[in-house]
C-alpha cells in the first residue's frame, strides 16, 4: 500500500511509478490540489494507493475510516440499508477511485484501487457496486 500524505511523498511516488495510468491519475489530482495555494498536500488529503495483497481491513486501518461501515447510520456492507460514505466512486481505466470527505474543512481520503484479480475481493465488491 502506498500512503501519500505530503507534497514530498507525492513527488517521491511519482518519481518511482511505472504504471502510466496511475501516474496520470495522481498527477491530475496533485495538479487540482495545487490550486489551493499555501497548503501542503497533507493538509488537504490523504491518498492511499492499494496494492496486491492489501486487505480491506488494512486499508481501513491506514485510512482511519471504516470504509465498509456508513459513518452516519452505522450500517455495514452486506446489510440491506447500507450506503457507503463515499462522495463518489469513479473508474479510470483499470483503477477505481473513491473519495471520502471527512471534515467540514474539506479534508478527505482518496482511495485508488486497481481493478484486478489480485486486489481484495471485498474492497473491489464495495467499489464496483457503488461506483
Amino acid at each position: 500500500m502506498l500512503s501519500i500524505r505530503s507534497d514530498a511523498e507525492m513527488a517521491a511516488t511519482l518519481n518511482c511509478l511505472l504504471d502510466p495510468e496511475l501516474r496520470c491519475l495522481l498527477t491530475n489530482r496533485r495538479d487540482q490540489l495545487l490550486e489551493y495555494d499555501g497548503y501542503d498536500l497533507g493538509e488537504l488529503v490523504h491518498i492511499i494507493v492499494v496494492q496486491a495483497g492489501d486487505a480491506l481491513r488494512e486499508v481501513e486501518a491506514e485510512a482511519g475510516v471504516p470504509l465498509a461501515t456508513n459513518l452516519v447510520t452505522g450500517a455495514r456492507l452486506g446489510q440491506e440499508e447500507f450506503e457507503p460514505s463515499f462522495e463518489y466512486v469513479e473508474r479510470h481505466g483499470c483503477w477505481l477511485e473513491a473519495v471520502l470527505i471527512l471534515s467540514d474543512d474539506g479534508f478527505g481520503v482518496v482511495l485508488l484501487v486497481p481493478d484486478r484479480i489480485d486486489s481484495d475481493p471485498a474492497l473491489l465488491a464495495l467499489l464496483r457496486r457503488y461506483g
